[in-house]
């Protein structure tokens, strides 16, 4: 480094880090809004979620509501909890339905099966990973429930019975 640059560096730096700040405090604020605007309506799924390792984990990776739930439209003036009458049981064999017909394309949006590193999991877990891999199946939720939110009382039955459970 010359004389010259040497003078440059230290305010770059600066305006670099602070540059780095802004646009991800941006992306933040942008999620953060998103985020409250699904818990003004969806209470109960948002305190699951807060409580959930896709909310707050050692990595500090998360995952919020539009990275699972993709593209909804709500209907013109319904934006209030008072609108949101469908059984929990109801919006969950929903989106179980949703998310196996397309082999779970939003947990591996950032889940990897080679990424996995299956010396990290508990024995049980390999287990059941290594067969799904072997058997070719391709769809996180048909095992994964409840990552998010709370399992609706009775889920199994209703989901081994739509042959979405094992």
């Amino acid at each position: 480094m010359n004389k010259h640059t040497k003078h440059y560096a230290i305010p770059l730096s600066i305006a670099l880090l602070i540059m780095g700040l802004f646009s991800t405090s941006s992306v933040w604020a942008e999620k953060l809004k998103a985020l409250k605007k699904c818990e003004s309506c969806h209470v109960e799924q948002a305190e699951d979620y807060h409580t959930s390792v896709h909310y707050i984990n050692r990595s500090g990776v998360q995952a919020v509501c539009n990275n699972c739930h993709k593209g909804y439209r709500h209907r013109k003036g319904k934006r209030t909890s008072k609108h949101v009458t469908t059984p929990r049981m109801k919006m969950a064999l929903n989106e179980w339905k949703r998310m196996t017909a397309n082999k779970s394309n939003e947990c591996k949006s950032c889940h990897s099966d080679l990424a996995m590193d299956l010396s990290k999991q508990e024995p049980r877990s390999v287990e059941r990973h290594e067969k799904s891999f072997e058997n070719g199946e391709t769809s996180c939720i048909k095992c994964h429930k409840g990552i998010s939110h709370q399992l609706p009382h009775g889920w199994k039955e209703v989901a081994i019975k739509a042959g979405l459970q094992k």
